[in-house]
């Protein structure tokens, strides 16, 4: 029972002062005033005096087993024993779920198993099917690549950024036809196509899409991605994309209107296209617990390692306009949630959040609303009603907190305790 603690149930409400809230048997039995009411007997009291008590944070867009560098270009090897040692860091850090968006069909659906089942130390998980992406398989391929993932139970499929819109079109169908919701990381089938087809989630904060340009911009960024490729293109297309056209803004009311589902992965950009001698991601120093990670990363990962003086100063000056399209999607009322891309480079596993946390309000987004989009709008996108928030009958997956995140959201870092299930599995804030 924690006692006197302000709770900050997740909703984005106002806060509730001096509240009690009793956990038993791995639930939430009562959220309530303190001193009402006859305590249970033998309760084990918390006192929460100057506390701040929310639902444990959900990470939508953490991939569950780590590639590890395979200099040769094969096939990523998936590393068990680093992806465990990684997601127990997450818990450290007040992560009590996780949404993993790709993962090796058996391999991954496995871990999932285990984490769910108290084997394996780390947030509980749902866990996509591996992700489709190969261009040149027919409808009947693709179904076949649904039907044959559904003995390991995926909580979700997911389509790739090479896949046409009819090969979007026959995955939603399979997977809907088994009832299971589809997560689109797209870019050749544009976002306001996908949504028509039906794609349920949508991950990253834009499609990069050249359907996704105005119109007479369209040639000029086709013509630049073909001397510039790979990530270079990036920086072409953002200084096209207009967040504020007509096209934008109808996507944006469509969103909102289907109540699809987007992870901003702002961290990933940020992350990724860092400068070498950049400290808040290169240096972090919660990745001295990963050094193979910073060693791989450097060798096979470093999505920058080429770019010259003006490529990163031209990245600095169009990443507004990128933080003014989540503002207006935040604005618009699409339901935005919070993720990582977890295994992606220079992301420090559990840190790696609160730092999205951090660049969602640089974007402008109130320290309510990334409460909300990491407690129930979360918890809304799962389709789960036993998480995300702090209320009777949901699970007791909580984080204590000495410093009101709504005054700096930084203050999610001010960790006392990580409670999951209704027991205490983490103190003191990760070091």
């Amino acid at each position: 029972m924690i006692e006197h603690v302000t709770v900050l149930d997740g909703q984005g409400g106002a806060a509730l002062d001096d509240r009690r809230v009793v956990v038993s048997g791995g639930r939430i039995v009562a959220v309530g005033a303190s001193a009402s009411g006859r305590l249970p007997r033998g309760a084990m009291i918390v006192d929460g005096t100057g506390k701040f008590l929310l639902p444990g944070f959900i990470d939508m867009h953490a991939h569950l087993l780590f590639p590890r560098c395979n200099p040769d270009g094969g096939a990523p090897r998936f590393d068990r024993a680093l992806s465990e040692k990684a997601l127990s860091a997450q818990l450290d850090f007040g992560i009590t779920m996780v949404r993993s968006p790709a993962t090796p069909t058996i391999e991954g659906l496995r871990l999932r198993d285990a984490l769910n089942a108290g084997r394996v130390r780390g947030p509980r998980a749902m866990a996509s099917a591996e992700l489709m992406n190969d261009p040149t398989l027919s409808d009947a391929q693709l179904r076949q690549i649904v039907r044959d993932a559904l003995p390991y139970r995926p909580d979700f499929f997911k389509v790739y950024a090479r896949l046409r819109p009819e090969q979007v079109a026959s995955v939603t169908d399979e997977a809907h036809r088994r009832h299971i919701p589809l997560i689109g990381h797209l870019q050749r089938t544009s976002w306001a196509q996908g949504v028509r087809l039906g794609v349920d989630h949508l991950a990253h904060s834009v499609d990069w899409s050249a359907d996704s340009l105005p119109p007479d911009r369209r040639q000029t960024y086709l013509a630049a991605a073909k001397t510039r490729p790979g990530f270079r293109s990036r920086i072409d297309w953002l200084e096209a994309f207009d967040p504020n056209g007509a096209d934008q803004t109808a996507l944006i009311d469509d969103l909102a209107r289907r109540r699809v589902s987007v992870d901003v992965t702002l961290i990933a950009y940020d992350a990724k296209f860092s400068p070498p001698d950049e400290a808040r991601y290169r240096r972090n120093p919660h990745l001295r617990r990963f050094p193979e990670l910073r060693e791989d990363w450097s060798r096979c990962d470093d999505a920058t390692a080429d770019w010259t003086a003006d490529d990163f100063r031209r990245w600095k000056a169009a990443r507004p306009k990128l933080l003014a399209w989540i503002r207006r999607m935040s604005d618009g009322g699409v339901l935005l949630v919070t993720g990582t891309d977890l295994t992606n480079e220079w992301i420090a596993a559990g840190e790696g959040l609160h730092q999205e946390f951090e660049l969602l309000a640089e974007a402008g987004v109130s320290p309510d609303r990334i409460l909300r989009m990491t407690g129930a709008d979360a918890a809304q996108a799962l389709g789960r009603t036993d998480v995300g928030v702090v209320e009777a009958g949901r699970r007791a997956d909580l984080v204590l907190l000495s410093a009101d995140p709504r005054k700096r959201i930084s203050n999610t870092r001010s960790i006392m305790w990580v409670m999951q299930g209704g027991r205490i599995v983490a103190k003191g804030a990760p070091r």
